[in-house]
């Protein structure tokens, strides 16, 4: 063999061999948990004084319900998000306490200490009824209507209530508040916010896409993969490691099969109607870099709000991803003191 076929050879296997090597080592960093940073300042969730209760759903569902506060405070109503739990506003209920709020929140189906049902009747009528349900139980004539906020599937649950509770909008609250949501076309609005936007002009394809990955049932891992991931679709660059590491342990904690059923029903969602039928004064905001729920989506039901005359204020929040209650706590705070004023509402 000559000497040139050798060399060329010889190196063609060590090309191999350094490939093989470095894709492994690629590999291994992926797949390692990340380091937490020497300085970073973890959340943790708000641990006032709180009870917890069990309420029952239309079809027997036991949903889990938590209040912190003072037990006659007007009452502010916080709905979670898909894939979250009860402890989605650790800093927002500690400033509603702070106010002599009471606080009530409670695990959507499925998610935290709720029991998931059958998920053949996953849908918005049932995320309207089980809110209803909350409602009822929380809000007596005495206590007056609430406060209701509702972050990403959570506002999408305040727009399916009021579109199937019209007649009770008025009375359960005095304000809403949508956080980081959308009320129709989701697929094609996140795929457009990212470097997938060419792949809209076939929308079959992009809705069948969005299915199947909303929809697969796949378990969240401390990794680096899993954790990059995360933060790109749910939070942003400026996330500390703080909001990224509680957003991964909420979303670690909700059962796939639950995740990947809810996840199927976002695909094609159209509450227009429900946000239609918010005839109290209703808000806005979305962060700046969201890439589930752009500021294209918030513009839009904003619009439809002031058509209606019933938008109140609009924000996008700078610096922002998708976790807006987590990522700038703050500035949501300072949103939810701007709706309040120093104006306790009175009982209806």
């Amino acid at each position: 063999m000559k000497n040139s076929l050798k060399i060329a050879l010889a190196g063609a296997g060590l090309t191999a061999v350094t490939g093989a090597g470095v894709a492994a080592a690629v590999a291994r960093f992926a797949l390692a948990e990340p380091r937490q940073p020497a300085s970073a300042k973890l959340i943790e969730d708000f641990d006032g004084a709180h009870t917890d209760r069990f309420v029952s759903a239309a079809d027997g569902v036991r949903l889990h319900v938590r209040e912190w506060g003072p037990a006659d405070g007007p009452v502010a109503v916080l709905i979670h998000g898909w894939t979250c739990n009860v402890a989605n506003f650790p800093r927002q209920v500690e400033h509603l306490v702070g106010r002599g709020y009471r606080v009530v929140g409670y695990d959507q189906r499925g998610h935290g200490e709720s029991e998931p049902g059958s998920f053949v009747d996953y849908g918005t009528d049932l995320l309207a009824d089980d809110l209803h349900v909350v409602l009822t139980d929380a809000l007596t004539d005495t206590s007056g209507p609430a406060l209701l906020v509702g972050h990403s599937m959570g506002a999408i649950t305040i727009m399916a209530w009021a579109g199937r509770y019209p007649a009770e909008v008025a009375r359960y609250a005095h304000h809403v508040l949508l956080l980081s949501t959308f009320a129709d076309d989701a697929v094609p609005t996140f795929v457009g916010a990212t470097p997938l936007s060419p792949a809209n002009r076939a929308p079959g394809t992009v809705l069948r896409l969005g299915g199947a990955v909303l929809g697969a049932p796949m378990r969240l891992r401390h990794t680096r993969l899993d954790t990059a991931l995360l933060r790109y679709a749910a939070l942003c660059g400026y996330a500390s490691y703080g909001a990224v590491r509680y957003t991964e342990e909420m979303v670690s904690q909700c059962p796939p099969r639950v995740r990947a059923a809810w996840g199927r029903v976002l695909v094609d969602i159209d509450v227009r109607d429900g946000l239609r039928s918010l005839t109290v004064p209703t808000s806005v905001a979305v962060g700046q870099f969201d890439h589930l729920t752009p500021p294209a989506h918030a513009e839009r039901i904003a619009a439809e709000l002031r058509l209606t005359g019933h938008l109140d204020r609009y924000a996008v929040i700078r610096d922002s991803g998708h976790m807006l209650p987590l990522e700038q706590p703050e500035k949501v705070n300072t949103l939810i003191d701007a709706i309040l004023g120093n104006q306790v509402p009175a009982p209806a």
